[in-house]
């Protein structure tokens, strides 16, 4: 039986997937730059987009934003 810590990854790991999901399926795919793209963490990051689901939904949340307000995304970290 999994316990709370393994939920919780496998739920984290979900949405992460399903941030990059819809992410590509907007024709802009990111790219992995050593660093989270959210807050520039470079710790630990190596091959993924985002440290945590927190920095993914956070990212999300504010490209959204700026795609609804015509802003122009912000450079790569």
């Amino acid at each position: 039986m999994a316990d709370e810590a393994d939920l919780a990854f496998d739920s984290e790991q979900r949405h992460l997937t399903h941030a990059l999901a819809a992410q590509r399926s907007r024709g802009g795919a990111l790219r992995a730059v050593g660093a989270c793209h959210h807050c520039g963490n470079e710790e630990g990051i190596a091959d993924r987009l985002f440290c945590d689901s927190d920095c993914a939904a956070d990212w999300e949340y504010e490209d959204s934003l700026r795609r609804r307000l015509g802003l122009a995304a912000p450079p790569l970290h």
